[in-house]
């Protein structure tokens, strides 16, 4: 319990400070909204009009309290260039971008645990030298690539999807999944390199132990001792590496959003900051450090109840 308390104030700090340097990053970023709503025509009273209407010229202190009072309320503010409440207006985009990434999880966990086990076991063969040179050449290309070569490969020469043909989940739940595939195993293959690499070098470490030499001595088939013994204690290190891999995970779903045209809260992102939409950018910052702090609390706690060794 003392651990989990003292992972949950470090969460709730953590994203105080988050949401501070959200704040004030566009107090030091040149542009005004009120400005940017009303042209570049408009005289220096409506814009001053407006600007106190929007309450932008009240002290930067009061601003932020009553801005974190009522987001802990559930109020995220009202949108500058819709005139609708940011809670509304990204709600619906919420679901999209974290199905995106657990989908994108998924395919990890899909491509590199049986891959890792394969090289482990047919260790310096050559599935296990294919499999290296691939992982080297995966993880050197960037998602939002891989998402351009599926989308010239698959939508324009294959015709296996429309490319910008986004299917939304009220619409069809199976067209919503079948559309985010793609875009999912994009984000996914560098991460997915990365793992088995990792993962792998964790497996051969625990294969060298006594404990394996012990299992094997005793008659246990080779794929028994490393299913069941080794896989068990090899992969604490995977844990930790795909807990930090989530936050890159949602990063790049924000570039590979606009590859595929997918509404979700990286194209909302994007756009918001072109318009200086300060309510909505904030609101959507502070959600995603919110996720991934979340993840990294879970994933601590997982870590340890893998290995018993760990004080909490």
């Amino acid at each position: 319990m003392k651990f989990v308390i003292r992972k949950l104030s470090g969460l709730i700090i953590t994203l105080l400070i988050v949401s501070i340097l959200a704040f004030l990053a566009f107090e030091v970023i040149p542009g005004d909204p009120a400005r940017s709503i009303l042209g570049t025509e408009a005289t220096e009273s409506k814009v001053q009009a407006l600007r106190e209407e929007m309450g932008l010229n009240r002290p930067l202190p009061q601003r932020y309290g009553r801005w974190v009072k009522d987001f802990v309320g559930g109020d995220m503010g009202i949108s500058y260039s819709y005139q609708t409440p940011v809670r509304e207006m990204i709600g619906d985009k919420i679901p999209i971008t974290l199905t995106l990434t657990a989908i994108a999880f998924l395919f990890i966990l899909l491509f590199s645990t049986p891959i890792s086990i394969l090289c482990v076991r047919y260790e310096n063969k050559f599935i296990d030298k294919l499999f290296t040179i691939l992982n080297q050449i995966t993880m050197s290309v960037p998602p939002f690539f891989i998402g351009i070569i599926f989308t010239v490969l698959f939508g324009l020469v294959f015709r296996l999807f429309t490319p910008g043909g986004y299917v939304s989940y009220e619409e069809s739940v199976s067209g919503f999944f079948k559309y985010l595939i793609l875009p999912g195993i994009a984000i996914a293959l560098p991460k997915a390199a990365m793992t088995i690499k990792l993962f792998r070098n964790s497996l051969l470490a625990e294969m060298r132990q006594d404990y394996v030499r012990t299992a094997q001595s005793r008659g246990n088939n080779p794929w028994r001792v490393l299913v069941r013994h080794v896989l068990r204690n090899g992969i604490s290190p995977v844990v930790t590496f795909l807990g930090m891999a989530i936050a890159d995970m949602i990063a790049n779903s924000i570039v590979i959003e606009q590859v595929f045209g997918i509404p979700g809260l990286g194209r909302t992102l994007i756009s918001s900051i072109s318009k200086r939409d300060y309510p909505v950018v904030e609101a959507i910052i502070v959600l995603i450090a919110a996720v991934i702090l979340v993840v990294n609390v879970l994933v601590d706690l997982l870590y340890q109840k893998l290995d018993r060794r760990i004080e909490v």
